[in-house]
């Protein structure tokens, strides 16, 4: 892995370079990763954005398969966070809270 630090990126030629050279660099602040600068083609910036959200998305999918193994939620929990939600959506509560439980016996 090649880190850069981030009082470095004022050094706007080097920084091409090595971007050129290396493909990507992940950029520290007091010694700590915060951030990864990655080469792209200009024709295919959307592309490449598009490549890089999809696989950002992959790995927090992942990372909730590994937490829901470790750690199961239960059906309140699910029930609390999709009425949490829907309050923050403003949208009304459909159903009471025991009828949803109802309706998942029957599936």
């Amino acid at each position: 892995m090649n880190y850069m630090a981030v009082k470095d990126l004022k050094k706007t030629r080097s920084l091409r370079e090595r971007l050129e050279k290396e493909g990507e660099l992940i950029l520290t602040k007091d010694g700590q990763p915060f951030a990864l600068l990655v080469g792209i083609q200009p024709e295919n910036v959307e592309g490449s954005l598009a490549e890089i959200r999809r696989a950002m998305f992959s790995a927090a999918v992942m990372a909730a398969r590994k937490k829901s193994v470790s750690n199961p939620p239960n059906a309140d929990d699910i029930e609390d966070t999709i009425m949490e939600s829907r309050r923050n959506r403003g949208l009304k509560h459909r159903f009471s809270r025991s009828y949803n439980r109802h309706l998942r016996g029957r599936f």
